[in-house]
């Protein structure tokens, strides 16, 4: 999926990054010295998962999500779109269980979509590619103030990562999303959700696989626990078509 930012004005460093060509994530670390983890980590996400290598884990608990449903802003960021949630007045909804040690609080979703139906997941699974992924992020609310603070600190992030497949009926709650698409097509323009439940989005599975990873944009800090859903939600082409 590409944007494009409607600015004249210098980008930072922190708007210049994309993710393909001279300044992907190839490049990331050499674009700015802060980044060298990008490079340089011992845990970067995304992974290509091999199921036939992993180890089960009879102690790992069920992942749960909170029920209710939040209200939020859905955002193209330049770099792709993003639904942030308003931590105003409104009750949070937490993520625990699974793998995790702690409580975490959900912060925001990641939409990956690619230039095909093909390949738009970061994740691979055998190598192979899903048509898109979502993200969903939280930070650790035991040990620390909020998103930013989680960011580079010790188990301070979640990412629970649901893998797309083309279907002729999608996701409910992922129609909240896609349906607003075509009003977002620019960098920097926003959307308003009323109201949107995370937990909707999950599909009907147990399984995950589960990994120690890195937050897939710079500084890459690697502070994040990825929990992959074993099971795909779906997805129409012509939702996919909307990009």
């Amino acid at each position: 999926m590409k944007y494009i930012i409607a600015e004249s004005r210098p980008l930072s460093w922190e708007e210049w990054w994309t993710y393909d060509g001279i300044s992907g994530p190839a490049f990331w670390g050499l674009i700015n010295p802060e980044w060298s983890l990008c490079n340089k980590g011992r845990r970067q996400s995304p992974v290509n998962l091999e199921p036939k290598k992993l180890l089960f884990d009879r102690n790992l608990q069920p992942l749960h999500l909170d029920k209710h449903g939040v209200r939020g802003v859905l955002a193209n960021t330049g770099h792709g779109v993003v639904f942030s949630v308003d931590n105003g007045t409104q009750h949070p909804v937490n993520i625990s269980g699974g793998p995790l040690s702690y409580r975490y609080q959900f912060h925001e979703i990641h939409l990956h979509y690619g230039l095909s139906d093909q390949r738009g997941s970061e994740h691979t699974v055998d190598s192979y590619a899903f048509p898109a992924e979502i993200q969903i992020f939280g930070f650790n609310s035991q040990l620390y103030n909020n998103f930013t603070d989680a960011l580079h600190r010790p188990q301070g992030i979640v990412a629970v990562s649901l893998l797309l497949q083309m279907g002729d009926l999608s996701n409910p709650e992922l129609r909240r999303f896609t349906d607003e698409l075509g009003e977002i097509k620019y960098g920097g323009k926003v959307m308003e959700i009323k109201r949107f439940a995370v937990r909707d989005l999950l599909p009907d599975t147990k399984h995950y696989m589960t990994y120690e990873g890195s937050i897939t944009m710079p500084a890459c800090h690697e502070t994040t626990t990825w929990i992959i859903l074993n099971k795909p939600i779906y997805i129409t082409k012509q939702q996919v078509s909307i990009q």
